[in-house]
């Protein structure tokens, strides 16, 4: 399955634009710019409804795996949005960056044009045959940096909750998406946001909009505390070349950011579920060590979101933390594809590449549907158990003090899974659930029992127990090399999330 996808709509009917067949144009030069490995195109019909249900038709398979929506007009976020909805409900949180509030209603539009009505309409009042099957409610939408609101779209956010921030500090914002609770985020971003003296290849530009370099700083810090899971861009007209020098940086910036957010989120977690007894915090950087203990995981170097201008005094303090150790210096690359400058730096500072892993996600219920248990399987939360049970089938060096000091100590939700046939125990998974995520560590098999059924049985009951503790998304790590182990988890409906390797030094 594709790592990422665009769709794109060249819809441009419903902007009240005297230059919006443009948009056509620009769709196809938003969707270059974005570089997904898939790239589905909508075609726009003769009529709002008609290419809605098209994209509503696309969305019923993208909304499963990250994808960039590019426009045409605002209405384009009809299918995108109505998506999200139906995959994380009252989880999901919209910012919706716009110089206008996309709020009137075919009753109070003075131009009668939709895309000054899409977030209305997404929020249950529009068009009857726009109307989307999935609907916000206003305590989900922080309106960003709309600046332009007619009288009846202010008197709706002054009633409804809707959370409006006119040109947001990056503190506010990531306060507003808090109060939501949401734990999934999607980005609205029409290209008016932006101040018309930087970017005016707009059809309805508004004077005080934000420039580019904050754009991306809002939507950085939101990619590093939130998971991204849908990016909508819009209303680009091309009329100034200069305008498309400016996309052709900032859009693979802000689609990378977005693209690394659920990456990044997922290697939080993992850290937490699998915690080294000794961990310094440095500008941002997890130094993790486990005495004893061999693994890297554990013995080894996260990197901060965001690299630092002071990345070499950070490097030499690494360095010293293992030596002081005996150990090397060994940093965890992750997720690769966000920190390819890290990496490079590193590569040419001469630290060597070791483990590449590929980390790889599906939702509980595609695992359920994909498996069929076979053999008979347990689980326990008691710590001590589980540190027994670790112990009696790892099998790999230091595996008594890895049960002892990450095992027993995996913070709860957590659980030991043991497969079980003629009371011994033949396999066994453990499961550490996180705010709606269940990671699945040291998946083992006993080599005498193996290509039996043990690991899709595993995986069956993870999946399970996933439900059960209201953490239905899945992740796991498999280094790339093991064929098998990867063979087994794509035919249980797992696909690739991101990569990440070590670097070594010395």
């Amino acid at each position: 399955m594709p790592d990422m996808t665009v769709v794109e709509v060249p819809q441009w009917q419903g902007s009240s634009s005297a230059t919006a067949e443009r948009l056509r144009e620009g769709a196809a030069i938003l969707a270059d710019l974005t570089h997904g490995t898939e790239r589905i195109t909508v075609e726009a019909g003769p009529a709002l409804a008609q290419t809605a249900a098209r994209a509503h038709a696309v969305f019923t398979d993208a909304a499963k795996r990250f994808t960039v929506t590019v426009g045409g007009d605002c209405g384009v976020e009809l299918a995108p949005v109505s998506a999200a909805v139906r995959e994380h409900g009252d989880d999901l949180a919209v910012v919706w960056f716009d110089a206008h509030a996309d709020l009137n209603t075919p009753d109070t539009s003075p131009s009668g044009a939709f895309h000054g009505m899409v977030l209305r309409t997404l929020l249950g009042e529009g068009p009857p045959d726009l109307l989307p099957p999935h609907r916000l409610r206003p305590q989900q939408v922080i309106l960003a940096g709309a600046r332009a609101l007619d009288p009846a779209e202010q008197d709706y956010v002054n009633t409804s909750g809707i959370t409006h921030i006119s040109k947001p500090d990056m503190s506010a914002l990531i306060e507003a998406v808090r109060h939501t609770g949401a734990r999934a985020v999607y980005i609205h971003i029409d290209l008016d946001v932006l101040d018309p003296d930087t970017f005016a290849s707009v059809g309805v530009p508004e004077p005080s909009g934000f420039l580019p370099y904050e754009l991306i700083t809002h939507v950085s810090a939101l990619a590093e505390r939130f998971e991204i899971i849908g990016l909508g861009i819009t209303e680009y007209e091309p009329a100034r070349p200069e305008d498309h020098v400016l996309l052709t940086k900032l859009i693979p910036e802000l689609v990378r950011h977005c693209r690394a957010s659920t990456p990044w989120q997922i290697e939080q977690r993992a850290a937490l579920a699998w915690p080294a007894p000794i961990i310094e915090k440095l500008h941002g950087w997890l130094l993790r060590h486990t005495p004893g203990v061999t693994r890297k995981r554990t013995n080894s170097a996260l990197p901060p979101y965001q690299i630092s201008a002071d990345v070499d005094r950070e490097l030499q303090h690494i360095v010293s933390f293992y030596e002081e150790r005996d150990l090397s210096a060994l940093i965890q690359v992750s997720p690769a594809e966000h920190h390819t400058q890290l990496d490079e730096l590193l590569a040419h500072r001469g630290y060597r590449r070791a483990a590449p892993t590929l980390a790889l996600t599906a939702a509980a219920h595609d695992v359920i549907t994909a498996t069929t248990p076979t053999v008979e399987v347990r689980a326990t939360d008691d710590p001590a158990t589980m540190a027994k049970v670790f112990t009696q089938l790892d099998g790999n060096p230091g595996s008594t003090a890895v049960a002892t000091d990450i095992v027993g100590h995996a913070p709860p939700p957590a659980a030991m899974l043991t497969a079980v046939k003629d009371a011994q125990l033949i396999g066994m998974a453990l499961l550490v659930a996180n705010t709606g995520w269940t990671g699945i560590f040291s998946m083992t098999t006993s080599s005498d029992h193996r290509r039996t059924g043990v690991g899709g049985s595993l995986l069956h009951a993870a999946a399970q127990w996933a439900i059960a503790h209201a953490a239905p998304r899945l992740y796991l790590q498999v280094e790339e090399d093991n064929t098998a182990a990867h063979r087994l988890y794509t035919r249980s409906g797992f696909t690739h999330s991101h990569s990440y390797h070590y670097r070594v030094f010395p």
